[in-house]
């Protein structure tokens, strides 16, 4: 809670305002409310209404930053007393609810392109054995062995695309879990992205060495993580930037409505131009691709591969700074989905 005159400077503050807004009741009074919050424009917007009406106003989930954080919170403005000479300023902490959120409509994707993939799956196929008949057709029809190296690479392209559309779109197998450690993942991926020889791309690791062992499938993480790896080295095409491998443990985290006491994040991070906001909201489904290179898969698999350990893939972006988080509950031998 905060109260502010009508120079709407800052009279007082209680102490969850000061564990909110990183700064004492001291260093407060008698501040611009406008310095503590960017963009001001809404808070200062709501003071003025009700100095002007003596009324209540409110909104909900305002994005702000704070000492540098950006947070999410509701925020309501009412008289302090009769004559309105101050205004009494509420926060409510609205960023659990906004996640939660964030989290459902991700599940909702993730199960919408599983629905995707199956159609895509069955409209691949259909003329891809269609090709291949006509292609072994053709090859019995042609003498020259010159023609018929055409034909078989045909029918090879049409099993090579067989093979992709039951190994990758399809759902797959279940995963064989072991237990591992998630930095032979990351190591892993970090190494083949190494490999690639991008001179103008540094790679770095901030890796959280404590992390305990997690119960999973190796090669589906591994699958997974790679997808995120390349997607961010495909935002850094034609510019160059940094890449960041970081892992974290993270605690009392809900993933599709389950609650757990530890989850392991394992995290790509660019400094590359972000993802457009028009896609942002569709960035999991398959074939939504910002970059010229990216098949629009990619990010689809990696997170239904993730959603079969009980994970979720989450993800931040803006210029400069797009993160890509695969969160994986611990999970005991032979708990494992």
């Amino acid at each position: 809670m905060l109260v502010v005159d009508r120079a709407l400077t800052v009279t007082y503050l209680n102490s969850a305002a000061e564990n909110l807004l990183h700064i004492s009741a001291r260093q407060a009074n008698g501040q611009p409310v406008a310095q503590l919050f960017l963009p001001a424009e809404e808070v200062t917007r709501l003071c003025e209404r009700v100095f002007e009406t003596e009324l209540t106003f409110s909104c909900r989930e305002l994005e702000v930053v704070v000492a540098g954080q950006r947070i999410t919170v509701d925020c309501s403005a009412a008289p302090l007393e009769d004559g309105a000479e101050f205004v009494l300023l509420e926060f409510f902490d609205a960023g659990g609810r906004v996640r939660i959120r964030g989290e459902e409509e991700l599940v909702a994707q993730q199960d919408l392109s599983r629905r995707i993939v199956r159609q895509l799956a069955h409209e691949i196929k259909n003329p891809l054995g269609g090709l291949r008949g006509a292609a072994q057709l053709l090859e019995r029809r042609l003498s020259d062995p010159k023609a018929q190296a055409f034909t078989s690479v045909i029918i090879g392209e049409a099993d090579r695309l067989a093979a992709l559309v039951d190994s990758v779109l399809n759902p797959g197998e279940a995963p064989k879990p072991t237990e591992m450690n998630i930095h032979e993942v990351t190591e892993h991926v970090a190494a083949l992205i190494e490999s690639e020889g991008r001179a103008d791309v540094a790679i770095s690791r901030d890796y959280d060495p404590s992390l305990p062992p997690l119960w999973a499938d190796r090669n589906q993480l591994i699958q997974a993580y790679l997808n995120l790896a390349r997607n961010a080295l495909d935002a850094l095409e034609g510019q160059g930037g940094n890449l960041v491998f970081r892992t974290r443990a993270l605690t009392n985290i809900t993933i599709a409505g389950h609650r757990h006491k530890l989850v392991v994040s394992a995290e790509v991070e660019d400094d590359g131009p972000g993802i457009p906001a028009a896609l942002q909201a569709t960035v999991f489904y398959p074939l939504v691709t910002g970059g010229s290179k990216s098949t629009g898969i990619g990010l689809t698999v990696a997170q239904e591969l993730v959603g079969r350990h009980q994970g979720l893939i989450e993800f931040e972006s803006r210029p400069g700074k797009t993160v890509f988080k695969m969160r994986l509950p611990l999970r005991r031998a032979g708990s494992a989905a």
